[in-house]
């Protein structure tokens, strides 16, 4: 019994000997791998496709057309996790659809671009890109920058091209704020609407011909001013040309400083709109035609007998002769205070009135004259500060000089808008108001 009863009890401890012993391979593997998995959690991970490890992904690239598609100089697949510093080059023949959150950008053949953390950087070629969000979308160039962003639940959509040192950039939907390089206010395209930027520096006598010979040049400018030219809209800059039949145009603080070629020296207040219908220095015959707001003028003493400088308003003509003046037009009246000098002012009735230095003359839209009347100190400080570029809202003349721009915008209108794809996807502005240039 004893025997018996010993047998399996002995065996029952080999037993559990036994397993001890088959188990310390395994304990020991197991604790090999989790010392392994540990130490690789705490290695920092590879970066995908040469971006930096703490980056997040910024987009996907959801679609690819063609075989000369490179991600940081390797060929990129659909699908691709792209991250901030990513460089995408397309060859000639392909596309590419990429997804930032609910904005896609599309890239033509040609193109070079560099991912961003929530825009693309455009180096060249040629983008599309549908705003879809709440937020705007950005592509930065060179020289500007765009924001494309929806309008009235309508998914914005814009197309950038970029070639050298040319830029052109067309809303199809939505609105697109375009920003050149030195200008600190933007200028919405809506859909139908294209600008184009060039800063190659050869736009100096772009606007000159036989019929439009050069008439000055702005000196001093405070943002929004635009220039009106034919059917172009450029958005003013220190040393930009001034033509005969151009048009500047100021917002609510928009101020200009122009300096014409006989050294006459004009300034437009805000919400002001003038345009110069000629300047002839050395003929002395200059013709203006201030439509809103508020100008100074510091004129040329004329000496040819035949000489003239006029400037029309809606309710009659003013004539200078070395003079320094202010001339404002509102929808109700017309009020001119002189400075030095003199000024002939000529209603449509065709009755004149000649105002001295330290006066004022105010003619109704009827054409009732109020005046002459000496002006009060009041009114001739707000006359002058409303016009000087230095004033409450302007910047120092310094300041505005050396905001000069790379390149002038110019604003082409064009009648509407249609939908122009980039391979893997399909898809009038009134005239600008005084208010918003």
């Amino acid at each position: 019994m004893n025997t018996q009863l010993s047998a399996p009890v002995n065996h029952r401890f080999r037993i559990p000997n036994f397993r001890h012993a088959w188990l310390r391979p395994l304990q020991t593997i197991g604790l090999a791998l989790l010392a392994a998995i540990l130490l690789w959690e705490a290695l920092p991970a590879s970066p995908a496709f040469g971006a930096d490890a703490a980056s997040s992904p910024a987009a996907f690239a959801t679609s690819i057309i063609g075989k000369d598609v490179q991600l940081n100089g390797t060929p990129m697949l659909a699908g691709a996790t792209l991250f901030p510093g990513d460089v995408i080059r397309l060859g000639d023949g392909s596309t590419a659809a990429l997804r930032f959150g609910n904005n896609l950008v599309l890239a033509a053949p040609l193109t070079e671009l560099v991912v961003q953390s929530e825009s693309v950087g455009l180096h060249n070629g040629r983008l599309q890109v549908r705003a879809g969000g709440e937020d705007k979308f950005r592509v930065s160039g060179p020289f500007f920058h765009v924001d494309v962003a929806a309008s009235g639940g309508t998914p914005g959509s814009a197309e950038i091209r970029l070639g050298g040192m040319r830029a052109q950039v067309s809303a199809v939907a939505g609105t697109a704020d375009l920003t050149g390089a030195g200008i600190s206010e933007s200028y919405r395209l809506r859909a139908g609407e294209s600008a184009m930027l060039d800063a190659s520096g050869d736009d100096s006598n772009a606007g000159q011909t036989a019929a439009n010979p050069a008439a000055g040049e702005v000196s001093r400018v405070v943002p929004q001013v635009q220039i009106d030219r034919a059917s172009q809209r450029i958005v003013a800059a220190v040393s930009d040309r001034i033509y005969w039949n151009d048009g500047l145009r100021s917002g609510p603080t928009g101020r200009a400083h122009v300096t014409l070629n006989d050294g006459s020296a004009l300034n437009l207040g805000s919400d002001s709109s003038l345009r110069v219908l000629q300047h002839d220095a050395q003929a002395q015959q200059t013709s203006l035609d201030l439509l809103m707001g508020r100008l100074r003028g510091k004129i040329s003493k004329l000496t040819r007998p035949d000489a003239k400088f006029e400037i029309h308003t809606p309710m009659g003509v003013a004539g200078l002769v070395g003079t320094d003046f202010s001339l404002q037009v509102t929808d109700d009246y017309v009020e001119l205070i002189v400075f030095e000098g003199a000024v002939r002012f000529t209603g449509l009735n065709g009755q004149a009135a000649t105002v001295t230095a330290g006066n004022k003359l105010r003619i109704s839209k009827s054409g009732v004259a109020s005046g002459p009347s000496p002006a009060t100190a009041e009114e001739l400080q707000i006359a002058k500060s409303s016009t000087d570029i230095t004033g409450p809202a302007g910047a120092a003349p310094a300041a505005a000089a050396a905001a000069r721009p790379i390149a002038p915008l110019v604003i082409t209108l064009s009648g509407t808008a249609a939908a122009v794809g980039i391979g893997v996807w399909q898809g009038t502005r009134s005239t600008v108001s005084n208010s918003i240039p």
